[in-house]
């Protein structure tokens, strides 16, 4: 299953927020998709609860381009559930 993901944007932050399956490598695959563009999370939480993750990465300084680009991506990870 795959959603878009929730982009919640200030000035100069983007945080992409979405549940996913417990899996080990979703997380990865997440952060992957940052690393290929030189980027470095300001933040990163995730949290597993039994067969859910939830997980929260904030990047600062992307163009709004790019930040959809980046939350389409993330969206199209196996395991991505929803958004909150």
């Amino acid at each position: 299953m795959s959603a878009v993901l929730a982009l919640k944007r200030n000035a100069s932050t983007v945080r992409y927020c979405f549940e996913a399956d417990a899996e080990p490598g979703v997380l990865p695959r997440a952060l992957e998709l940052l690393a290929k563009r030189g980027l470095v999370p300001a933040r990163v939480f995730a949290h597993a609860d039994a067969d859910l993750l939830s997980v929260e990465i904030e990047v600062a300084g992307l163009a709004p381009e790019v930040a959809d680009h980046v939350g389409r991506c993330l969206g199209e990870i196996v395991g991505v559930r929803q958004t909150f």
